[in-house]
């Protein structure tokens, strides 16, 4: 099954691209949020050109040293947009914890030596690769 893995901020949304047949996630792109309709056109060119099944999206969940459990302001903006985008883009869609992907992501770029100020431009598509990568590799292991 192929995967399209978007990591969804307030002003951008990385994406990420991967299979259970091959278990590597590879970041794609970042684009810049306008609109709805915009966005989902930009999500679903992807989804088409990589033949997608599934999208699997982001969930900025709580540290868990947190004392509760209620979602957190990040986690329900990102469940309101995917909802949002949810009709048009006519694919299942999972979310996923994303906790720490991109402090995962910021470092895999430093030890490849990319500088913060370069990587800046494609760290939403390497967070997307790391819930990607993460959720590929549960898959492997059945949890």
């Amino acid at each position: 099954m192929r995967y399209l893995a978007l990591d969804v901020g307030n002003k951008r949304v990385g994406i990420a691209v991967g299979s259970s047949e091959g278990r590597i996630a590879t970041p794609l792109a970042v684009f810049v949020r306008t609109s709805m309709e915009q966005d989902c056109a930009q999500i679903l060119k992807f989804a088409r050109e990589y033949d997608v099944e599934q999208i699997i999206v982001g969930l900025p969940r709580h540290a868990p040293s947190e004392a509760n459990n209620t979602p957190g302001e990040q986690e329900t903006l990102t469940r309101a947009y995917i909802e949002q985008l949810r009709p048009s883009l006519n694919l299942p869609i999972a979310f996923y914890d994303e906790r720490y992907s991109t402090a995962a992501a910021m470092q895999q770029q430093r030890m490849r030596g990319v500088n913060e100020k370069r990587g800046r431009a494609t760290l939403d598509a390497s967070a997307a690769a790391v819930i990607l990568q993460d959720f590929l590799d549960k898959l492997e292991t059945g949890d």
